[in-house]
């Protein structure tokens, strides 16, 4: 009897513990398509190809630790994966160790910037052809040495203020060794049908070898709400200093629909880039229409088309956003539609 008694006293001390310490998940998400890309240019320049396309196909490990005391540390390494072969087999994602509590939680490694994850949470076609970041992409970046912080939830509302030292990971960046120092925020409203955000970002121009720049910054805001089965999604994005070029303030705005019957769903996307600096000719229009069904909670194949219409300097692809390999990137030429078709599946565990 009494050694029963220290087993079940053994068992009670030894089990809180177990729960405290919650091993590492692996999970992941594969993301295959098949896409014609065109870029509708004439003699030697013309591309018109079928290609198969991993598009930000990843695996990660996450876990966390309970402290006590309402504390806990947290910890996500994720890892993009090249699932079609080509280039590098793997590279960085988000990766980062975090300590949370009542108070919110921090944050410190490499991460998506606040004003990034905003633009994410309204684009119906993320990572697909059609993706938002083809033309309102200039300031989406995933940055290095990133300290941040997250609010509590507040009845639907967060934020989210990050910091990255020697900030790599942007377009012409300083990165290591500089005082290239970037800096982002959001505030989201987020709360049954309707969501609203509002995001800010800012890239200092310390280090710049040319004369004529200014720090890169950007204002976003964000908004959705869904009528049932119906939703509609729309945004305006602000750049000032786009690429550190001074005076170059290209205005984005987007706006998207989409309805869910049973187990697809049909949805339309347009956006609208207007000139950077007068006389500029870079504008640039592109719209999506796609239908996703889904197999399984975790499995959806889908279908898109996207047609991006560039200026005379404009060269940008309606493939861009969200492509491992990079296939036929910079293959567009400026005044020329670019059009892509995919068709493709989508796998998370």
């Amino acid at each position: 009897m009494k050694k029963l008694i220290a087993a079940a006293v053994a068992a009670a001390v030894i089990a809180p513990a177990s729960v405290m310490a919650a091993g590492p998940t692996l999970y992941g998400k594969i993301h295959m398509a098949v896409e014609n890309h065109d870029n509708n240019a004439s003699g030697a320049a013309n591309y018109d190809e079928w290609s198969m396309t991993s598009r930000s196909s990843r695996i990660g490990v996450k876990g966390s630790e309970d402290l006590g005391n309402g504390m806990k540390v947290g910890y996500l390494i994720e890892w993009e994966v090249n699932m079609d072969g080509t280039g590098s087999d793997m590279g960085q994602r988000n990766r980062a160790v975090t300590l949370s509590g009542d108070w919110g939680t921090a944050l410190a490694g490499r991460w998506d910037t606040p004003f990034k994850s905003l633009g994410r949470k309204i684009d119906l076609f993320g990572d697909q052809s059609g993706d938002l970041r083809a033309v309102n992409g200039d300031q989406d970046f995933r940055l290095d040495n990133v300290v941040a912080y997250v609010t509590p939830n507040m009845n639907g509302f967060s934020a989210t203020v990050a910091y990255s030292f020697d900030a790599t990971g942007c377009q012409t960046c300083g990165g290591e060794g500089t005082d290239a120092s970037a800096w982002s925020f959001n505030a989201i409203y987020n709360n049954g049908p309707l969501l609203v955000g509002l995001g800010y970002s800012d890239a200092n121009d310390d280090g710049r070898l040319a004369a004529n720049t200014e720090n890169m910054s950007a204002w976003r805001a964000v908004g959705s709400y869904a009528f049932g089965d119906f939703k509609v999604a729309a945004s305006y994005t602000d750049f000032d200093g786009q690429g550190f070029v001074k005076d170059a303030d290209p205005d984005v705005w987007t706006l998207g629909a989409s309805y869910t019957m049973g187990s697809n769903k049909i949805k339309f996307q347009y956006a609208d880039r207007d000139e950077s600096q007068s006389n500029a000719d870079d504008e640039a229009d592109m719209w999506a229409i796609g239908i996703d069904h889904a197999m399984s909670k975790r499995t959806t194949v889908y279908a898109t088309y996207a047609t991006l219409d560039n200026d005379d300097n404009s060269t940008r692809r309606a493939w861009a956003g969200g492509m491992s390999n990079g296939t036929s990137n910079g293959l567009a030429v400026g005044g020329e539609d670019t059009d892509s078709f995919a068709v493709g599946i989508i796998h998370k565990f």
